[in-house]
């Protein structure tokens, strides 16, 4: 996963981008996980914690 996210990283391109979700499909079907079933963690997370469409980074957090 690390190698070809550094290849996504490196170029930008949708082709690799796509190895990197092939990769997590692979992960997905070792772990015996279903599409359905991660989709639907997925959108629990997304509910309870946002999604990524504002593209805001957390850089660091401060606990008093």
């Amino acid at each position: 996963m690390g190698e070809e996210l550094q290849e996504y990283l490196d170029s930008q391109s949708v082709e690799e981008l796509a190895d990197l979700v092939e990769v997590v499909y692979a992960i997905l079907e070792h772990k015996e996980v279903s599409l359905q079933e991660f989709e639907d963690i997925r959108k629990q997370k997304v509910l309870k914690r946002g999604a990524f469409q504002e593209k805001l980074l957390l850089k660091e957090v401060i606990e008093s």
